[in-house]
């Protein structure tokens, strides 16, 4: 028996070493490389931003581009800062969510701590197609893309109002209705463009479009809208207050009401967001008549630059039932707790441009850090919404949008708690959300006009109501189409009453 043990143990060392060499331990995964890993990432979600000519500061369309700012982009998005989404996940679902999966930033973060490598096998990715800056889904471009009738010479310096150009609808759009599948806005210079808009209105009474100022005391240029009788510029196209009063005996003063004029706009360039795509069947209808409205508002970039904005229409295929409009907030302000009516509204402060038809609502006090309003809006009708896009400025804190039911029951659709107005995001919801009448919803925000807002151009100052960045917004847009306006219902009760069903 011991001198088994002993053969025994001798074999022991010989099975390991056996055992060793046909198996070896598993080493550490290899590190992510930016040909095989991180390019899908970035071209999936950054480029559209980061690319020559567009609003961020970089590009990330290459190794090369993207190498220099390794670090930079690991704080970004493991911070949850890019790409910019600013929706509480708590609630509501959105189509157009723009965050990184758990596994995405996983990826550049272990890429960024290896040392960014470039890798050894060849880039597969695939950039996206961005014909002449176009970015619809399909690659394809627009139908019919307009061009502002004459360029606009931006200044090196100075402040610049917001101010509308206007010129004739295109002959093919005066022919026949038209429904949008998607549009697209698109600056000449877009680093002077500060924020955009594009939109078809009907003129007001006693106005005409010919050449005048841009505002007044501004440049001449060949569409602005002027007082029929006086000849003088009016300015911004949202006041219709004041255009409605043009043709008024001179002095009248144009009633200040709580309701917005922007149902018109079609769609807008702001930070992080220029193009809207329509789901299939529900699209935006192009009136026949009427005058294309430019709002432009253009900021200083050192050195005089020449726009001229362009807007791309892609048409729907198949007839649209479903007509989207822009809704606004709410006929119903409530300000720190108290329901305002109108005579309570107090005058905003005198420009020499309107004030884009907005609640003149009382001033935002200096120093005031959390001054809250909510907006109410009610639905007489049974409608269905697609889209939310809280709008403020730079005082802008949070804003939570709560549909109440007819039977009390409340549900929030979107909450902003950190509202930026560098990316102005609009929220598409996944999937369209059928509300009935009776149905109420509130906007709910606040402003922070303290020193501890870096944002804030001026916390010493009271706050207006106004379409300058320095001034105040409240808009809470929503995107619906009034169910009982579906053009199907609409064809079968008119061949009901003709006799043409059943």
């Amino acid at each position: 028996m011991k001198s088994v043990r002993l053969v025994l143990l001798g074999l022991v060392p010989t099975v390991a070493v056996a055992a060793g060499a046909g198996v070896r331990a598993a080493g550490p995964p290899a590190a992510p490389t930016f040909n095989a890993d991180v390019a899908p990432i970035l071209f999936n979600n950054c480029v559209t931003c980061h690319r020559p000519n567009q609003i961020a500061p970089m590009t990330l369309m290459s190794y090369k581009d993207a190498r220099p700012w390794a670090r930079a982009i690991k704080a970004k998005v493991s911070g949850g800062q890019m790409p910019p989404w600013y929706a509480d996940p708590r609630y509501g679902t959105f189509r157009n969510d723009r965050r990184l999966t758990s596994d995405q930033v996983k990826t550049i973060v272990a890429w960024v701590d290896a040392g960014a490598p470039e890798g050894d096998t060849p880039l597969t990715a695939k950039l996206p197609d961005f014909k002449d800056g176009w970015t619809h889904p399909s690659g394809r471009p627009p139908d019919l893309v307009i061009e502002m009738a004459e360029a606009f010479t931006v200044p090196a310096s100075g402040e610049l109002p917001n101010f509308t150009i206007y010129q004739q609808l295109p002959e093919e759009l005066r022919r026949q209705e038209h429904y949008i599948e998607a549009i697209q806005m698109l600056p000449g210079v877009m680093p002077a463009v500060h924020h955009a808009s594009f939109g078809v209105v009907p003129l007001a009474p006693g106005t005409k479009v010919a050449a005048g100022e841009a505002w007044p005391g501004g440049p001449i240029i060949p569409g602005a809208l002027l007082n029929a009788k006086t000849g003088k510029s009016i300015g911004f196209v949202g006041d219709a207050n004041e255009a409605a009063a043009a043709g008024a005996e001179e002095g009248a003063a144009p009633s200040r009401r709580a309701e917005s004029t922007l149902g018109a706009r079609f769609c807008c360039y702001v930070p992080g967001g220029n193009f809207q795509q329509y789901r299939s069947g529900a699209g935006k209808r192009l009136p026949t008549e009427g005058y294309i409205a430019w709002g432009m508002h253009y900021t200083p970039v050192g050195k005089a630059v020449v726009d001229k904005t362009r807007v791309g229409l892609w048409f729907q295929n198949d007839l649209s039932h479903e007509i989207v409009e822009n809704g606004t907030g709410g006929q119903t302000h409530i300000v720190l707790g108290k329901q305002l009516v109108d005579d309570e509204f107090t005058p905003l402060r005198k420009s020499g441009v309107g004030n884009a038809g907005f609640p003149a609502l009382p001033v935002i006090p200096p120093q005031a850090k959390d001054w809250a309003i909510t907006s109410i809006r009610a639905f007489q009708d049974d409608v269905t919404l697609y889209v939310l896009w809280p709008h403020m400025h730079t005082r802008g804190k949070e804003m939570t949008y709560v549909l109440t039911y007819p039977d009390g029951r409340e549900q929030v659709l979107l909450s902003v708690p950190n509202y930026n107005f560098n990316w102005q995001l609009f929220y598409e919801l996944k999937e369209p959300l059928k509300i009935p009448a009776g149905s109420t919803l509130k906007a709910i925000g606040s402003y922070d006009n303290s020193a501890a807002n870096r944002w804030n151009p001026a916390p010493q100052k009271e706050v207006y109501w106004s379409e300058q960045s320095w001034d105040e917004m409240y808009i809470g847009f929503a995107d619906i189409s009034v169910d009982k306006r579906d053009l199907r219902l609409m064809k079968a009760g008119k061949a009901q009453t003709t006799g043409g069903g059943q």
